[in-house]
């Protein structure tokens, strides 16, 4: 199973604090270190190191954007058609839209699809943390601002935007345009760090789910709307758009099955990090990621029929 490694590292992490080895401090301090350095360092390097996009691929670049940016708007006017306080229609926004595609979506696209895919699914991946996850910190930050006035508002966009994680798959993305070749000096340590960014995310992501306490009945209600988009309404709005525009067949399954993917753990260490609907977050990504097992086999089902 697919899944299983990430079931495992958070079960790790739950573990640890129910047998006294972890505490809180412990998952405040894996989830920094995700934060400002491994997540960042994963996307530079693996951006980095994929073949650029081309020209032609900007319709279909457009038309991943489009949907993602779509979902983010729809599920914040579903959060307050739902009576959902600010803070919850932020976070399921940015659940429902940014997925684990960098670490899990890109290498289960690959092996059904093969190498010659790679250039325009890092362009997805790129274009997601970049924009979507930019605009989804952007967002969390205003939700909790005390303030909004329009200066202090500005601001506190501008700081969500540029995060360490979308700045990261920005620089990557502009080192893989430009063909310049990162020094194997400076590249190995990112390696090194990159590699540590999703399994220390998940194990802070079960310390945290280890001390959540009883979890009101609101936020079921919060998770079951984020599954419902993530694993559902988002895997057959992109089917259906790229489709619709006659994107190649090769395109419309690697879109689906990204967008088929789980809500990213760094969903859950940007609301760590923002102080906003962390729990809630962790919960979605727990949540999401048991669901996506249906949704992704069944994509990758449909993609080896066709063959």
């Amino acid at each position: 199973m697919i899944t299983l490694p990430i079931f495992a590292l958070i079960l790790l992490g739950w573990g640890g604090v129910r047998l006294g080895l972890f505490d809180a401090n412990v998952g405040a301090g894996l989830s920094r270190f995700v934060f400002w350095l491994a997540f960042p360092a994963l996307l530079l390097t693996s951006m980095a190191k994929s073949p650029p996009p081309d020209g032609a691929m900007a319709t279909q670049i457009g038309v991943w954007l489009g949907v993602l940016l779509s979902f983010q708007i729809g599920a914040r006017l579903l959060g307050w058609a739902a009576n959902m306080n600010k803070q919850a229609q932020a976070g399921v926004a940015m659940a429902a839209t940014c997925g684990n595609t960098a670490f899990l979506g890109t290498a289960i696209v690959v092996s059904l699809l093969g190498p010659s895919i790679l250039p325009i699914v890092a362009a997805f991946v790129a274009i997601e943390n970049i924009v979507i996850v930019g605009l989804g910190v952007a967002t969390l930050k205003l939700s909790k601002a005390e303030h909004t006035k329009p200066p202090f508002a500005a601001r506190t966009f501008i700081n969500g935007v540029f995060n360490p994680t979308s700045m990261g798959a920005l620089i990557g993305l502009i080192i893989a345009l430009s063909g310049l070749i990162i020094p194997s000096s400076l590249l190995r340590p990112l390696d090194m760090l990159g590699a540590a960014a999703s399994p220390a995310g998940l194990v802070a992501l079960g310390i945290v789910m280890a001390s959540m306490p009883v979890t009101p009945k609101t936020v079921w209600c919060e998770t079951a709307l984020v599954v419902a988009l993530k694993c559902v309404a988002l895997p057959l709005a992109m089917w259906a758009s790229f489709t619709l525009v006659g994107a190649p067949r090769a395109v419309v399954i690697a879109a689906t099955v990204l967008a088929a993917c789980p809500s990213a753990v760094n969903v859950f260490i940007q609301a760590r990090q923002a102080d906003v609907w962390a729990d809630q977050a962790a919960l979605a990504v727990f949540a999401t990621t048991l669901v996506s097992i249906f949704g992704v086999s069944i994509a990758a089902a449909l993609a080896n029929g066709g063959k």
